[in-house]
Parts: structure tokens; sequence; C-alpha cells
């Protein structure tokens, strides 16, 4: 009997013995075979296989995961179950993931499992990655079974992804087809492309004249390298393809387009245009509105900013329609904090309840909110003049921030955060931000009340007592 069966049977007379002869149970009973019961064997252990790159193998290939020494078993000894216990090198994590294999160390159909060990762990950015793989095996006789552990080997994987650039300019006819331009640049909002794949890019249509036009270059191609351009696949609608081997990508003119919306998902290969009109208003809803009433914000210029202020508590999101969900939009899952989607988006939310300025841009899908930590009443009129805020309360119940004031005949705005970046002015029945002051006719004792919504629907009281 070679040397290994030595081992083999001290092993086993030390399990036999703790284990009173316990009836053999598959290891796939997580409860089977704790980590600490394994069996070492000197010169038994495995040996690391060659780098995979997952982008040059095929769904169906079987790949090799380690090595085992050719050592023979004892008679009547089979290895069985092997599989290996993974966790990433290069950061401070521990996952343990565990996938099965061959005795052999090949890994049948093993694309799958292991671009999803690397995309868990370090995304799918297509560099090397390191994990330490732990390879755990059986050694099978007569219904009983040896934990063998074969050792820790160095696992390193490429992911399947493409390359995807820093950035990517629109080259075509709204900027001259000059390939050293670069005022439309696709963004995906600064997140890591392999995260979030999908860039956009907003061309207003008075920069176009008739069709659209474009190829896309990439940053390392931008001063007249159009070798590295993407183009539209011909021969499979909405996809395209690089290194300059297709057409260019044509968008036919909308009438009445205020701006053309470029898409491209640099993972799934599709690109589209979206010609845009925006709406006067969009609406907030949330848990501050119960979720059926909403709160309007105003289209404030021509690129799809709409401002709005509210009480914010908790989650909410945004509509286009004032009395149906259609095209609602939230936060991009998979996007940075502050990106916005249409489809499989989770709620807004924020961190503590306040009264915010909500900013949206609908032309490169963002949202963001401003803490309103305080509004103010601010003029000749009042008692600190144009030096200095009166501050106002904010009534959660009534929705207004209020104040009753001494004041003189003279002049009057509204700022908040004692800056003038917000501030409010026009007429009581209608202010806006950075309106005109407002009167006030004679001195008295005044109780205001101001209603900040948005640009044209933002209202105040102003009541002598």
């Amino acid at each position: 009997m070679k040397k290994i069966s030595l081992y083999l049977l001290l092993a086993f007379v030390g399990m036999l013995t703790t284990a009173c002869n316990e009836d053999f149970k598959d290891w796939n009973d997580p409860q089977s075979y704790p980590q600490e019961d394994a069996v070492t064997i000197p010169g038994y252990a495995a040996a690391a296989a060659d780098v995979i790159d997952l982008r040059t193998i095929a769904e169906d290939f079987a790949i090799r995961i380690f090595n085992l020494p050719a050592n023979a078993l004892p008679e009547g000894y089979e290895l069985a179950d092997a599989r290996i216990i993974a966790n990433p090198t290069d950061i401070n994590t521990i996952v343990n993931t565990e996938i099965a294999c061959g005795v052999d160390g090949m890994l049948e159909n093993a694309k799958a499992p292991l671009q999803t060990m690397v995309k868990d762990t370090y995304g799918l950015r297509p560099v090397e990655r390191n994990f330490t793989a732990h390879v755990l095996l059986d050694a099978k006789k007569d219904g009983q079974a040896v934990l063998i552990d074969a050792g820790a080997v160095t696992l390193v994987v490429i992911p399947e992804a493409p390359e995807i650039e820093e950035a990517y300019y629109i080259t075509g006819t709204c900027n001259g087809w000059n390939n050293s331009n670069t005022d439309f640049e696709l963004s995906n909002g600064g997140a890591d492309p392999y995260e979030n794949p999908v860039y956009t890019c907003m061309i207003p249509a008075e920069s176009v004249s008739g069709d659209l036009e474009f190829k896309v270059t990439p940053k390392s191609g931008i001063g007249g390298d159009w070798s590295k351009c993407l183009c539209a696949d011909g021969e499979n609608e909405g996809k395209f393809v690089g290194n300059n081997l297709g057409g260019n990508f044509k968008v036919p003119a909308v009438d009445g387009a205020k701006f053309y919306k470029v898409t491209f998902d640099m993972m799934a290969f599709t690109w589209k245009v979206d010609a845009l009109n925006f709406a006067d208003y969009i609406y907030e809803v949330g848990n501050n509105t119960g979720w059926g009433s909403v709160i309007p914000l105003k289209h404030v210029n021509t690129t799809g900013e709409y401002v709005g202020y509210a009480y914010l508590d908790g989650d909410f999101k945004f509509r286009p329609n004032e009395n149906d969900w259609n095209g609602d939009w939230g936060q991009d899952p998979a996007g940075a904090p502050g990106t916005l989607v249409q489809e499989g988006e989770n709620n807004c939310t924020i961190d503590h309840a306040a009264f915010y300025m909500m900013n949206v841009n609908l032309g490169d899908m963002t949202w963001k909110v401003t803490e309103l930590t305080t509004i103010g009443l601010i003029g000749s009129a009042t008692p600190n003049g144009w030096d200095g805020d009166t501050p106002m309360t904010y009534n959660v119940t009534d929705g207004c921030w209020e104040i009753t004031v001494d004041l003189v005949a003279g002049e009057i705005k509204f700022r908040a955060n004692g800056g003038w970046d917000i501030n409010w002015g026009g007429t009581p029945a209608e202010l806006r931000n950075g309106g005109e002051n407002l009167p006030i006719e004679a001195a008295g004792n005044y109780t205001i009340k101001l209603y900040p919504i948005c640009d044209g629907k933002s209202h105040c009281t102003i009541v002598k007592n």
C-alpha cells in the first residue's frame, strides 16, 4: 500500500473515533464537512492553472481551474466532489464563492460562473482579477469519505467586457465633421463605465441643419484619427460597431424638436436618438404628498432643467404627468447617485426631512436637492434693511414660510440660506427666482406667508394686521 494510504487511514481513524460511525452524508449537505475536518496530505497539493481570459471563451467551454499531482489514491479510494472556495485577493473583502468542478480541475460551462464571480467582486473592467482559490476534494470508499485539503492556488480571470474609453464625442453635421471638436461629449455622469455603461449627449436642434448624421470618436481618436470611431451596424438596427467598420449614424430631422438626445450603451452595443421638446412642468410625488398629489417643477431654460421647492420626507420620484404615472423617473440603480432612468428605477431618497430646492435635468438625466435651512425677509422695509435677513419660520401643516413683523414703507424680497442664489420677487400672486422687489406702501405690523413652489406658481400673502 502506498504512502498516501497511511495518511488516509490515519485520517479515517480520527474521523471514525469522533464520528461514532455516523452514516456517510453527501457533500451537498452544508453541515457534512466543516473546514476544520479536512486532511492535508504532504506532497498532495493543487497547482495554479493558466490565466483565464473569458473574452476568448465560448459559453459551453470547459476551463482548467487547477492542476493536481498524479499521486495514486490507496486501493479502493476515488476522488469526488471537487470544489474551490474563492476570494478576491486585491480588495479587502471576504466573499467565499464556491464553485464545483471536476476532480481533474476542469470546470464545465465555465464562462457564466466565472463571469458572475468577477462581476460580483471586482466589476467588469476587462483586466486581470486575482483570486485565492482553496481546493477541496473528497476521497470516498464504501460509503465513507475523507475531506482532502489540497491547498490554495492563485486563480486569475479576465472578465468578458469591451474596452470602454474615458470619454466619447459626437463628430458629424452638428460640428462640421471636425474630429478635433469636443463640444458634444457623451457622458455617463462620471460613474464607473462598467457599472453604468450608458452614455448620453444633448445636441441642440439649432446646431443641426437638416438631418443629423454623425460618428462617435473615442477620446484616444480626437485630433484626426478616424480608425477607432463607433459606427452604425448596417446589418443590425440599433446596434453599433467599432474600429470605423460601419456607416454613419443617421437621424431624420424632427419638426419642433429642441434637442436630439443621443444614447449609447457601451456594453450592449446599442444606440438611439430621441427628439425632445420639453414640457413646461414635471411633477414630484412621494412620501411628502402621500404618493397622490404632486408638486410642480418649472422648466427654467431650453436644456431640460426643472426647478421646484418642497418639504421632502424620505422617498420620492418625478413624473411627466400631473394625473398619471406614465413615464415616471427615479434613481438609476446602476448609476451614480443623482442619475435618473425611466425603466427599472428606484425611488429617489433623502436622509432627513427638510425643505429643499429640487433640480431635475432631463437633458442629462440627473437630479439633486439643496436643503433650504433658512428663508428670510430682506429689504428696505425690514428691520435689518438690505444688510441682513429677518428669519421666517416654516409651517409644515400649511406648507409655507411665515413671519409677523413690523415693517416701514419700502421694498422687500425673500431669499434662502442667507444668499442671493435663491431669491423670490415679482408680484404676490406670481413669484419667481430673481424677480422684482415687492413694495410695502405703509408702515405697520404685517403677517407674511411665502409659498415657494416653482416659478410662476410660487406666491405670497402680505396682510397688514
